[in-house]
């Protein structure tokens, strides 16, 4: 693999896995829309579909699915497929700036992938991470994994294979629920497998309708404590805001990310910030670029009602 500069913690690509065990909170939208950010910097990165719905294949990139007797990522995963890594890899066109946004896609075979992980494989919590070992050296600066909407053994491959994580979340009582039952599974999952603590980036509010209503205001203030570290808990800071936004399904349609669809776009401008957040921890970019940008306006219900606003 390649190495980063003298400040990076380990080699490229910096893996990132977008994880939430909730449904529905944009973990598809926050995975495509930051890799296209990544990529508008000129960054190569790789995207993969570990969710057997295959929204990042299908609908955010328009692509095909796999055709279940051709290599594929759960024949991959569950040791029916054992050739290279690149085998399994769309590529796709090159981005205007150099950059490359390539995917892993999925197929009707990763309906089958839960079961068959545990009935065929040794250390089935490893297979997506011994995969990735596979890359060839200097392909890739970043990997997106766009997480299924569970906590089960394709979420553990894509926590152990991460080198961090990108929680998107919504301000409501499920999804705040859904956030402290993962922070849970991944201390369980870093102690059983003694693996390195993961790097939290932090959370991405979205998919939640503007003006915020009352209880959404409040919700959004909850979400903004989780960014002040308590004993035993790590600050999970709020890394951009995704409302929802027409622009992300007329991106998709047209077959573009957000960044290229419309690229003064504030939600566009929300995917940037988080590409520079990864590249700043993949060692691609001075911490001064990151700290450097203009804070978040607070949402929550005593920033609006101090305010004056409902």
């Amino acid at each position: 693999m390649e190495s980063r500069p003298s400040h990076a913690a380990s080699p490229l690509p910096r893996i990132t896995a977008i994880l939430n065990q909730k449904g529905g909170v944009g973990k598809t939208g926050l995975t495509v829309g930051t890799g296209g950010a990544l990529a508008e910097r000129g960054r190569r990165v790789l995207l993969i579909d570990l969710d057997a719905q295959g929204h990042l294949t299908t609908e955010a990139l328009g692509e095909d699915e796999v055709d279940p007797d051709l290599p594929n990522l759960a024949h991959a995963l569950v040791g029916k497929y054992e050739g290279p890594v690149e085998d399994l890899i769309l590529r796709r066109k090159p981005h205007a700036s150099g950059g490359q946004l390539d995917l892993i896609p999925t197929s009707v075979a990763m309906f089958l992938v839960v079961r068959e992980l545990y009935g065929r494989t040794r250390m089935p919590e490893s297979r997506l991470a011994r995969l990735l070992e596979g890359l060839p050296e200097g392909t890739y600066d970043h990997v997106l994994i766009d997480c299924p909407p569970s906590l089960d053994i394709l979420t553990d491959n894509a926590l152990v294979a991460a080198d961090g994580l990108v929680i998107p979340v919504q301000p409501n009582n499920t999804s705040l629920r859904a956030l402290r039952l993962l922070i849970e599974q991944i201390a369980v999952i870093e102690e059983e497998m003694r693996l390195p603590r993961r790097e939290l980036y932090g959370l991405v509010p979205g998919i939640y309708r503007r003006p915020l209503s009352g209880i959404a205001k409040f919700k959004m203030e909850e979400l903004e404590g989780y960014g002040n570290p308590a004993p035993g808990i790590p600050a999970l800071p709020i890394l951009a805001h995704l409302p929802l936004a027409a622009v992300v399904e007329e991106a998709w349609l047209s077959g573009a990310t957000v960044v290229d669809y419309k690229p003064s776009h504030s939600i566009s401008d929300a995917y940037r910030r988080i590409a520079t957040r990864l590249d700043v921890a993949a060692g691609l970019s001075s911490e001064h670029e990151w700290t450097g940008l203009p804070p978040l306006e607070s949402l929550s219900a005593d920033a609006q009602n101090s305010q004056g606003s409902d």
